[in-house]
Parts: C-alpha cells; structure tokens; sequence
C-alpha cells in the first residue's frame, strides 16, 4: 500500500459520510474540508521525514501509530484519540495549523472547530496507514532503513494527486 492507496482509503464516500455524520456536517462538506487539509497534512509529513531534526522522532511516530486498529473506519472513528490527534497535527503543520485550517473552514464553509476535529481524526488514520505501509515494506525487503521506505511511500505526491483521486472516488 502506498500513499495514494492510503489517500483513497481515506477519501472514499463512505468513510467520509461517517466522518461527517460523527462531526454532524454532511459529506460534501467533510469532503470539501479534507480535500484541503489532506494535501497538507502529506506535505507535513514529508517534511518531518526529510528534516534531521524531526526524522526521528516522526519516524518513532510511525512506529508507534502503526499498531493503531485501522482496519474498520467506523470502529477508528469511535476509538480516535483527537487530543492526540492534535498534536500530530501541530507536529506536521507547525505554526501553518491556523493557515491549513482557514483555508479548509473559507473552502468547506465549516467552523474552525470542526475543521480542527476533521484534521485531528485525519493525522493519526494517515500516521497509522503510513507505518503499517512502511514497516510491511521494510519487511518485505528487508531494509531497516525505515527513512528510505517512507521516502519511498511519498515520494510524488502532492495535492494535485489528492483532488485527482477524490474525483475518482466521485465517479
């Protein structure tokens, strides 16, 4: 599984109407807002794995979120840790939280809360994706160099590749 696999897990209709129903908005509303902070949150976590500093730590992340139960969206939804969540969130956004989170509430028309909760559900589903991706792949070939298999996961992908798979799914 890689991060396009991973975004269209998340993206997918149905999961995005449960998000929605939990945050009680409608679906083209939570589809609008993750179609903005998804982008982002990738972007953050492309930065975390590329920066000396934080590659570590993220890396330990990864690890750490990939026991997560991810299997059944709705059973995750009902299990999410948003306060954990949001920190992930200032982890990869940094002081660009605020920013992502207008930009997503002007786009969805959804308060800032909402958005805040829709991005704090969203970090650890794509933490948790991401390091069971990595430590599978690790694993299949054989690397413990878990820096390159992650690189390797998300490398390419930006948010054109999100708007593109969300109309997909649209179809």
């Amino acid at each position: 599984m890689d991060m396009n696999d991973v975004m269209k897990m998340m993206l997918n209709s149905g999961n995005l109407g449960q998000m929605g129903q939990l945050l009680g908005v409608n679906e083209q509303e939570a589809t609008s807002a993750i179609e903005e902070v998804l982008p982002m949150l990738i972007k953050g976590m492309q930065g975390q794995a590329t920066n000396k500093e934080t590659q570590q730590g993220f890396l330990q992340a990864l690890n750490d979120h990939s026991n997560d139960d991810t299997s059944d969206f709705t059973r995750f939804l009902k299990n999410v840790d948003t306060e954990d969540g949001a920190k992930i969130v200032k982890h990869l956004l940094g002081n660009q939280t605020e920013e992502v989170a207008a930009k997503a509430q002007k786009k969805s028309g959804l308060d800032a809360k909402k958005i805040m909760k829709i991005m704090a559900i969203a970090a650890p589903f794509l933490m948790s994706q991401m390091g069971k991706s990595a430590k599978t792949k690790a694993q299949n070939v054989g690397s413990a160099d878990m820096l390159s298999v992650v690189g390797g996961l998300m490398d390419g992908i930006d948010a054109k590749d999100v708007i593109n798979i969300v109309k997909l799914l649209k179809k």
